[in-house]
């Protein structure tokens, strides 16, 4: 499965990393991994869900980075669970999608969200087999509306 979601995250390694100050709440039932670089948090059935910043260069808007990135893991063998689901995070709109592969006999869930802070974009990730997935579903969109750069 990491070779599946390596590919999608290639899409985003093009970027420079952004200098921020990432404020995200852990999400219920996960322990955070000690980064320098971005947050990290694990479930204990190794599950993992991320948050990095990168620079918003060129410049753009969520709807053009969300296409961006749709548009990158349709062609990287993800189908899209839902057409993209709109949120808020403090007072920055966010859009975060799902998608799904099919790994050996179990079906694995992807998820994807962007955060627009002016130069500064938020990127989530979390992966695992669909059952784990939605037993945290719901803490980690909890944790996504609450991401902040101070």
């Amino acid at each position: 499965m990491h070779k599946l979601i390596l590919s999608a995250l290639i899409f985003f390694a093009l970027f420079a990393s952004g200098c921020t100050n990432l404020s995200v709440k852990k999400p219920e039932g996960f322990a955070e991994v000690k980064s320098k670089k971005h947050y990290r948090a694990v479930s204990p059935e190794g599950m993992f869900y991320k948050v990095r910043t990168v620079k918003n260069y060129p410049e753009q808007d969520l709807e053009f980075w969300g296409r961006a990135l749709s548009n990158h893991l349709i062609k990287e063998g993800y189908f899209s669970i839902g057409s993209g689901e709109p949120f808020e995070a403090g007072n920055r709109e966010g859009i975060l999608y799902e998608w799904g592969m099919p790994y050996g006999n179990e079906d694995y869930i992807y998820l994807t969200a962007i955060i627009i802070f002016g130069k500064t974009i938020a990127i989530v990730e979390a992966a695992g087999e669909h059952t784990v997935y939605m037993q945290y579903r719901d803490s980690m969109l909890e944790s996504i509306e609450n991401i902040s750069i101070r």
